[in-house]
């Protein structure tokens, strides 16, 4: 297990799709380790790169999204999951031209095949949670779930 300091992030969404190069479709996350690859990803979804950010995903892969105006049923395969994605990053360019998201407390378990990543996101008081489940294929992974969720502050038990 690794553990890799990070924080914050924030954002709404709207829809369009994008039509995903055939090439891109195979290719797998290039790097070393599930940290790299988790890296690539934040770095990718902050620059609104979608040629970058598309490939990183497994054809099958299933997202669970934060809340509205996002799905909130599961949203299964890669065309149904970039729709979302390039609405959201149609809107974000926008709005700001780029993202700044910045993992907090980021675990990666890797397991040789599968890894599993999870961080906070942190904006104000409202904390976000992410995890990350990647497939190692080849010499790479793909991500094959993504489950996003965010808490208002709430009263500690205390």
């Amino acid at each position: 297990m690794k553990l890799v300091p990070f924080a914050c992030c924030g954002a709404a969404l709207m829809l369009a799709t994008f039509a995903l190069p055939a090439s891109a479709s195979s290719q797998s996350i290039s790097a070393p380790s599930a940290e790299a690859a988790a890296a690539e990803f934040v770095s990718a979804f902050n620059a609104l790169d979608r040629t970058r950010f598309d490939p990183l995903f497994a054809d099958d892969v299933t997202v669970f999204f934060p809340s509205a105006p996002f799905d909130i049923q599961r949203v299964e395969g890669k065309p149904a999951v970039l729709a979302w994605f390039g609405k959201f990053f149609d809107a974000m360019r926008e709005r700001t031209g780029n993202l700044n998201i910045e993992p907090a407390d980021l675990k990666v378990h890797d397991y040789d095949t599968i890894a599993v990543v999870t961080f906070h996101l942190k904006a104000g008081d409202n904390l976000g949670r992410r995890t990350l489940i990647l497939h190692r294929e080849g010499n790479g992974w793909k991500i094959v779930h993504l489950h996003a969720s965010a808490e208002p502050p709430k009263k500690s038990l205390n």
